[in-house]
């Protein structure tokens, strides 16, 4: 198994090195609610989010415009609601 694609948990987030930088994330776990009912790690912020299982990164989505939204409307709410859509459908990503 791999190290884990975060550097370790930090209060109520998630400390990540983006762009040779530390960035603690808001994160929450989430279980899938089909299929082998897998539970996924979440950090998300303005603009990105990261979709961990079992210490390997299963989708990173850096950018907001990458997935054509306006970057004003990114907000941490919305990209959550994207990865827990990417986490159901298996949008990009393997059960």
């Amino acid at each position: 198994m791999s190290a884990p694609a975060h550097d370790r948990l930090f209060g109520s987030g998630i400390l990540f090195q983006h762009a040779k930088e530390d960035v603690v994330m808001p994160s929450e776990y989430y279980t899938r609610r089909v299929g082998k009912r897998l539970t996924y790690l979440i950090a998300y912020d303005k603009g990105e989010y990261f979709i961990e299982r079992d210490g390997q990164m299963k989708k990173a989505v850096p950018d907001a415009v990458a997935t054509g939204i306006d970057p004003d409307e990114a907000t941490p709410s919305l990209m959550r609601r994207l990865a827990i859509g990417d986490i159901e459908s298996l949008n990009g990503m393997d059960e």
